[in-house]
């Protein structure tokens, strides 16, 4: 999402109190307990989601408290029995900038942001699989002027090798050609197998994915093989605070819609209403959705039927604005990151919100809200 330095606390406020209220039995289960984050909940199997990490890489005094969020996420995989990490998108304010941006654009060059990027997220290599997703500020010069990116550079298809080791080993399963005719992690499927309970399928897509991106998802999830899979779909816009899917009030020309960039422009990109008419809807086991990319209020949920009858869960989770946002004095996020807990019952799906950084700060370290702290079930 774009990051101008004039987001403020009264933003911040002001887009939470806009929001609708959505009280957690809404979503069918009952609220996750706040467990000791150093013993876990004790059961179930978890993925730890960061949101959008611009902010922490853009600035060189928040680069290290990305680094304390992968290494707090490493260090308690066995207490949350952590089996995947997903990252929504944009790694860094600028893709290729030779120069800090300034005032509210940060103070690093793109070589410094992804290699910031990059030292946070390697201590997963060989200790936990990895899906990410690439958002609008890892295209272009700033934001998405171009397709042209330095993702696949430093997140190379084989860069972990639980993730994929070019052997037919890992969670990789497949993607489309994107760069010169080569398979990156850009658009790609994924089978993870979940201890005790549904077997995953985990789609990730590029930024304002294009239609040969949607096609060829749509083909993965309709094999045969993966009927039964709990189908999820990871991708960097999608959901609105407002708890509507970007494009579904019809305005493709809102800042921070896909179709709104340069690299939208000529009509070949989807934004969520888009992804919902096309692929989600069509899609009888794509039961969940997650993305990042908008500020407000930070988060979002909404519960459709999809054509089959079946209940998907659209879940919308950033904090880039949170901390501080984009004002040199802020710390980056507040280090806050997601975990969804699939629990022993095979059904329900665990949702907290936790801060390492606030914990090492001496601060209230999970977010206590129903939109913040939830569950939901995947019944049927």
């Amino acid at each position: 999402m774009r990051t101008p330095a004039s987001f403020s606390r009264r933003n911040l406020i002001k887009g939470l109190l806009a929001a609708p209220f959505f009280v957690a039995s809404a979503r069918g289960a009952e609220a996750p307990k706040l467990v000791d984050p150093a013993a876990g909940p004790g059961a179930g199997w978890t993925i730890a989601v960061f949101p959008d990490t611009q902010n922490y890489a853009k600035y060189a005094k928040n680069q290290a408290h990305f680094e304390l969020m992968t290494k707090w996420v490493k260090e308690h995989r066995q207490a949350w029995n952590i089996g995947l990490v997903m990252h929504e998108g944009d790694f860094v304010e600028q893709n290729n900038i030779a120069v800090g941006g300034g005032g509210g654009y940060g103070d690093q060059n793109s070589e410094s942001q992804w290699a910031s990027a990059k030292r946070a997220l390697r201590v997963f290599d060989g200790v936990i699989p990895t899906v990410f997703a690439t958002g609008n500020h890892d295209y272009g010069v700033r934001n998405a002027e171009d397709r042209t990116t330095q993702f696949n550079d430093h997140f190379p298809l084989t860069h972990n090798p639980l993730t994929c080791d070019g052997q037919g080993g890992g969670i990789f399963l497949e993607g489309p050609p994107t760069r010169d005719g080569k398979v990156t992690l850009e658009n790609a499927a994924y089978v993870v197998k979940v201890p005790g309970g549904r077997n995953l399928l985990i789609v990730s897509l590029e930024w304002g994915p294009r239609r040969f991106a949607v096609e060829w998802a749509r083909e993965i999830f309709a094999r045969p093989r993966f009927r039964d899979h709990l189908g999820i779909l990871l991708i960097h816009d999608y959901l609105l605070p407002s708890n509507q899917r970007d494009g579904q009030d019809g305005n493709r020309k809102r800042p921070g819609n896909p179709h709104w960039y340069k690299t939208g422009l000529a009509g070949d990109t989807h934004d969520g209403e888009d992804l919902w008419n096309t692929l989600v809807r069509k899609t009888p086991n794509l039961r969940l959705v997650l993305n990042g990319h908008e500020m407000g209020a930070h988060v979002g949920y909404r519960q459709d039927d999809n054509d089959a009858g079946k209940a998907v869960h659209q879940m919308l989770f950033n904090a880039q604005g949170l901390g501080g946002g984009s004002d040199h004095r802020g710390n980056g996020g507040d280090g806050w990151l997601r975990l969804l807990t699939f629990e022993p019952d095979g059904r329900t799906l665990s949702v907290r919100t936790f801060s390492p950084l606030r914990m090492k700060e001496g601060r209230p370290h999970y977010w206590d809200d129903p939109r913040w702290r939830f569950s939901v079930d995947f019944v049927g």
